[in-house]
């Protein structure tokens, strides 16, 4: 088995922008493999870089606003060397190219998106994001176990 970083990332008191660190503490809960490391935090940072270099397969989970809500979407994130590099929006694929650049490392990654309903002042997740929360779980475990 490879070994895999699991990265849920977003702000968990502006509602369904929490599904990136709620699906990340659920994994922790029921995930018993030492192959399998999960971080969560607020907005991915430089310093993940080094993370990711350590590991063959990286799984980010992250709110998304731009399509229909209870969307869940996989996307193979490949490098890029944008010029948001150290800005207060790292993208996936910029921190991959640092993980390239400074480490020499290229995991697999991967970007698990859900559509969120609501985005107000909530620690809490929407009923519609919680009824889909099952399916992100399994898309996640069927990337942990390819």
């Amino acid at each position: 088995m490879h070994s895999v970083l699991v990265i849920g990332y977003g702000n968990s008191l502006r509602g369904d922008d929490g599904i990136g660190i709620a699906a990340a503490e659920q994994l922790r809960d029921t995930i018993q493999n030492s192959r399998v490391r999960i971080i969560t935090c607020q907005q991915l940072t430089p310093e993940l870089a080094n993370e990711m270099s350590k590991v063959d397969r990286v799984i980010m989970i992250d709110a998304a606003k731009e399509e229909t809500p209870g969307q869940v979407t996989v996307t193979k994130i490949e490098t890029s060397n944008d010029s948001a590099t150290f800005t207060h929006e790292l993208q996936p694929s910029t921190l991959l190219a640092c993980s390239q650049e400074l480490y020499g490392k290229n995991p697999a990654t991967y970007l698990v998106s859900v559509t969120g309903y609501s985005f107000d002042f909530s620690d809490e997740l929407s009923d519609g994001v919680t009824l889909i929360m099952p399916q992100v779980l399994t898309r996640i475990r069927e990337l942990i176990d390819q």
